[in-house]
């Protein structure tokens, strides 16, 4: 199954070889998520054009997963997504990361994806949408709240400085996307 949706503003489709170099600036525009997430060589946060390739090579191998570059409408690539249609814990679809250009943050970009995701997988039927916000990331946790994602679970994850914890969050889908309340 295939993803690409179009926002107001951004078109979100399969990330591709000839996007590589645009995915890694957006992954190096923003060091404290990848001190984190990734790491070689006793260096949190190291990450390369190899590195990345590997990581969406991974990706193409599992039919359930889908590597999105979210794109301006002028093909600008100013972010991307990762997300799971069964998580093999749960049975739920996860949005596993959205990430955006450090120099775009803040303008409204991640809501729109975050809000074409969700009416993509509720129109597929699905019931409920999941993400995993790490401790200490509480520019994220902020940010899925006031979408209306509620914690329903804690989970702990290895990362390149040990074990991190991790607030799974929960979207009910159905009529009224992202309308809950953020409080």
């Amino acid at each position: 199954m295939t993803i690409a949706l179009r926002t107001q503003r951004l078109v979100l489709d399969d990330a591709g070889a000839a996007d590589v170099d645009a995915l890694l600036a957006v992954a190096l525009s923003n060091p404290a998520f990848l001190a984190t997430h990734e790491g070689s060589e006793g260096e949190p946060g190291r990450y390369d054009r190899s590195m990345l390739e590997r990581d969406l090579a991974m990706a193409d191998l599992d039919p359930l997963r889908h590597t999105l570059a979210l794109r301006r409408h002028d093909g600008e690539v100013v972010g991307w997504a990762d997300v799971l249609d069964e998580h093999p814990r749960d049975g739920v679809p996860w949005i596993g990361l959205l990430e955006l250009r450090a120099d775009v943050h803040r303008q409204g970009l991640g809501r729109e994806a975050a809000q074409a995701l969700a009416d993509w997988y509720a129109g597929q039927g699905v019931a409920r949408l999941r993400v995993g916000v790490d401790d200490g990331n509480e520019p994220a946790a902020a940010f899925w709240r006031s979408l209306g994602y509620r914690p329903v679970d804690r989970r702990e994850r290895p990362s390149p400085q040990g074990r991190l914890g991790v607030d799974v969050l929960e979207l009910a889908l159905g009529g009224g996307l992202l309308t809950g309340d953020a409080s």
